[in-house]
Parts: C-alpha cells; structure tokens; sequence
C-alpha cells in the first residue's frame, strides 16, 4: 500500500509538470482566444462599432484559412485590443494633411498645364492662319504690283482699270494692317504663353521638391510600429485607411496565435509594413506557419489549454 507522502508527492510532481507546461505552451495557437475591445482613444475619432467591424475582418483573413473559430469576442475576456493614440497617429494624421495639400497642388498644377496646351493649339491654329493670310496677301501684292508696272509702262492705266487697281490698293492697305494687328496678337499670345509656361514649370519644380520632402518623411515601408501584441493584450497605435488597421490588427493576431514572423514581402506576417491598399491576405509562408503552429484542426493539448485558460478566468 502506498503511502500518503508517496501520493501527495507524486500529485505535487503531476500538477508542477503540468502546470509548467501550460506556462511554457500557453502561448502555442491558444484557440479559441477569447478577446474583447476594450480602450478607443478619442483622438482616433473611431466609432466601437467601426472598430469592431475592423477586427472582425481582420479575423476573418486567419479563420478563412482555418476553416474554424480561432476567435471570439467575449466582454468578460482578460484578453484586451486597444487603439491608443500616440506620436505615430499624429504623424500620420500631419502625413495626411500634407498628402492633402500635395494633391491640391497637384490639381492646380494640371489646371495651369491644361489652360497651357489650350493656349498653345489656340497660338498654333492662329499661326498657320496668319501664314496663309500672309501667304495670300503677298502673292496679291505681288500681283498688284505687276499690274500697275504694266499700266506705267504703258503710261496709264485706263479710267476704269484704274478705279480697280485704286480699290485693290485700298483693299491690301486694310488686309496689311490687319496682318500687323494679327501679328501683335500672336506675340502677345506668345508672350502669354511664355509666363504661363515659365510659371507652370516653378511650380511643378515647387511641386517636385515638396513631394520628394513629402516622400522622404513619410516613406512607407517601415517597421511594424503601428501596433504591437503584448501577451495580453493587442495595441493600435496608427493607421490611415481602412485596409491598414485591418492589417495591422490581422498582423497582431497572428502573433497571438503565437506565429513569429516570416520572410516574404508579400507575407502578413513579414516584419515590415509595405504596400495596404488592399485588404490584407496570407501568403504561402503565412498558411505553411500557420498549420505548423496551430495544426490542421484542434489538438487535445489545445482543448487542455483552453478549459485551463477557462477555469483561470473563472477562479
């Protein structure tokens, strides 16, 4: 018969052991991860239930996969995401406001290149215009001329010759000064298209070297700073659009199913943030990490981990 000593230490070695290992493994894939929203700082302007819609979505690129639950929203969870405004909000919020402006510039400056190319079809029909007028006037000069040659060698032109020579003379005299006047407006359109040009080209310089400014401060691939996981909890700190937060929030997620990060640009869970134009999906690197953290569907140790994590959120 064993003794009680033999039993209470083989129960104290049992627990010891299995307490540490659910200290060691509490953190491999612990699904379902009851989780709830529980901090929006009103800097950030975000309604709780926009904010719930993100994290839902963000949810959605891992169960998608997984083909399961592997979160679930339970306001009495220890588990806790947050969006808390910082530094890097009003960075990104002054980034903004610069890309607001930018693109403002960028409006006027198309409108200034616009009224430009008018201006310049407008110079180049008129021109050909008046070199054909031109043309024209002096191939009747030319001819006048000739004619009244002919008449002064002859020694007169006669009566009613004359009166039509007299009428031509009057009607180059009105064409030449239309041609001068002409001429005045195509130097003076010139002129006007010189400074539209002149002053077109100081701002898309002026533009140039702001967007270069612009892009220099506010490069986008960088680190991911937006949000971090803290074993317990899920932080927001920036974003800018709805397919960022998402990402963001997805990015953590997966780091609370207890996935590191992998190589891959395209990869969720690559360490820097690039391009978030899109709604955030998983890469072949993010599925391979992924079933090998969390297997293909529940395992026995995570159903013992998840009535542990049950019954200390109970006691």
């Amino acid at each position: 018969m064993r003794s009680p000593y033999f039993i209470l230490l083989t129960v104290t070695l049992l627990f010891f052991a299995g307490s540490t290992w659910y200290r060691t493994t509490a953190n491999e894939c612990p699904v379902p991860l009851s989780y709830r929203l529980e901090r929006i700082d009103l800097e950030f302007s975000l309604s709780r239930e926009q904010a719930l819609s993100y994290i839902s979505s963000a949810e959605a690129v891992w169960e998608k996969q997984a083909g399961r639950d592997l979160f679930v929203y339970d306001e009495e969870a220890d588990f806790t995401i947050n969006f808390v405004y910082d530094e890097r909000q009003e960075t990104a919020d002054a980034e903004e406001t610069k890309r607001i402006e930018l693109d403002d510039e960028k409006d006027r400056n198309e409108v200034i290149q616009a009224e430009l190319a008018n201006l310049q079809d407008e110079y180049e029909k008129l021109s050909i215009s008046y070199q054909n007028r031109v043309s024209t006037y002096e191939a009747r000069l030319s001819d006048y001329n000739k004619e009244v040659q002919t008449y002064n060698d002859r020694g007169g032109a006669p009566a009613d010759v004359y009166g039509d020579l007299e009428a031509e003379a009057s009607s180059l005299e009105a064409e030449a000064s239309s041609l001068t006047r002409s001429a005045e407006n195509l130097n003076s359109l010139a002129t006007e298209i010189n400074q539209l040009a002149e002053k077109g080209n100081s701002l898309v310089k002026q533009y140039n070297r702001r967007v270069s400014t612009y892009n220099s401060e506010f490069g986008f691939s960088r680190e991911f700073t937006q949000g971090d996981y803290e074993g317990g909890s899920i932080n927001i700190y920036k974003f800018s659009d709805e397919a960022e937060v998402i990402t963001v929030l997805a990015h953590e997620f997966g780091h609370a199913l207890g996935i590191n990060h992998v190589e891959g640009t395209s990869s969720l869970m690559y360490y820097l943030l690039e391009n978030t134009s899109e709604s955030p999906e998983l890469s072949s690197n993010d599925k391979s990490v992924y079933f090998e953290v969390c297997g293909e569907s529940v395992t026995w140790q995570q159903h013992v981990r998840a009535y542990i994590r049950a019954f200390l959120q109970k006691i």
